[in-house]
């Protein structure tokens, strides 16, 4: 029987699953807690709740009760995905499942690949890599390097992932190993498509959204190599003064560096451009420990690369905030669910005399814990 009654809520109910089976990456990183923020906007910035953090005491005859005290961390609000379609009187009176597989899983199927490739733009917040730009893992040694990558970082054990290019996955699928990993994800059926298998502990899945770093051309003319500028950079600076003679180029954001005895990676936040053969670069984390003068500064890698990432759910947060819903429209709900939720909007649009369907959500992200997140390279 025909479906003559589709609502807000019924559409939103059926749209929220399909979003989550459509997603990836979001659905493997932590999702934070975001009901109270109803009614933001983009660019908004709000605080997410984390999980308690607690030290652990060496028993000596007595022990110190510890507070259950929540971390957060504050977040923007960068991405506003909206998909808006017209729907005739024929589309309202389809049956569900129709609906759904015409107009509903299309729409929200795009805003599912905003959202994840929005995500994975934050790449450019981790200051930690392993493998060689342009030669994606091949070998069970590349994927051993990833192990221990995590494993230098003291990144948790469980729940472990890896998120590659499909070049990359090509290539790891002529190990043998690989090929024959059985270990499914669950929790969608966009992960279960995705799904690689389990290999030394980390879950692997396959993106098409994984992003390409495009990397600075700063150079002194043997490579992007720098000195610190004049005087020595303290603990906790986020920002450095370099020059070289014949000094040259640019920094991207995402860039990385290490200066000479600091054993720290560090991530370049803005973009900079060399002048008089001297630049001044933003970075982070801050300084760990003291930069002498004429330390030497070295960009690598130094060329452009896909940016995979492996780590712990917990190193990314994603957050996803209840929309108001408009006072002119004709129906709407707001659908949410484990921290999840999308807009639905139906109303008649008078400059095209047609109804409408929009379904959109606001969603920010920010890499929380870096030392939990590695680049692979590809």
């Amino acid at each position: 029987m025909a479906n003559t009654f589709l609502t807000p809520s019924i559409i939103g109910k059926e749209a929220l699953l399909i979003l989550e089976n459509e997603l990836v990456a979001t659905s493997l990183f932590h999702r934070g807690h975001t009901q109270e923020f109803t009614g933001a906007k983009v660019g908004d910035t709000i605080s997410i709740r984390g999980p308690a953090s607690f030290t652990a005491q060496e028993w000596s005859g007595s022990t110190t009760t510890q507070d259950a005290t929540e971390t957060s961390t504050s977040l923007t609000l960068e991405k506003h995905f909206d998909v808006t379609f017209a729907v005739t009187a024929k589309d309202k009176t389809l049956e569900l499942e129709e609906f759904n597989s015409q107009l509903l899983q299309p729409a929200v199927a795009a805003i599912a690949q905003g959202i994840d490739s929005y995500i994975h733009t934050k790449y450019v917040e981790i200051p930690y890599y392993v493998g060689t730009a342009g030669d994606p893992p091949d070998s069970l040694a590349d994927l051993a390097l990833i192990d221990k990558t995590l494993n230098d970082n003291k990144v948790p054990l469980g729940n472990r992932f890896a998120i590659v290019d499909t070049q990359a996955k090509a290539d790891m699928f002529g190990i043998s190993a690989v090929a024959q990993a059985e270990q499914r994800g669950d929790g969608g059926e966009a992960l279960r498509n995705a799904s690689m298998g389990r290999i030394m502990g980390i879950d692997f899945y396959m993106s098409q959204n994984v992003a390409t770093h495009t990397a600075g051309t700063l150079t002194n003319g043997s490579g992007m190599l720098a000195k610190v500028n004049n005087a020595s950079v303290a603990v906790g600076a986020t920002s450095i003064a370099l020059d070289e003679s014949s000094l040259s180029g640019t920094v991207k954001r995402g860039d990385i560096f290490q200066v000479a005895g600091d054993t720290q990676k560090y991530v370049v936040t803005a973009d900079a451009t060399a002048s008089g053969n001297a630049i001044t670069v933003s970075f982070s984390p801050s300084a760990k420990v003291a930069w002498a003068d004429n330390a030497v500064v070295t960009f690598t890698p130094s060329a452009d690369h896909q940016a995979n990432i492996a780590g712990h759910p917990n190193g990314l947060t994603v957050a996803m905030v209840p929309l108001e819903l408009p006072d002119g429209a004709a129906q709407a709900a707001y659908i949410g669910d484990r921290n999840l939720g999308l807009r639905i909007v139906m109303d008649y649009d008078m400059s095209s005399k047609t109804d409408t369907i929009s379904i959109d959500v606001l969603c920010g992200a920010k890499v929380q814990h870096p030392e939990l997140l590695a680049r692979v390279l590809g």
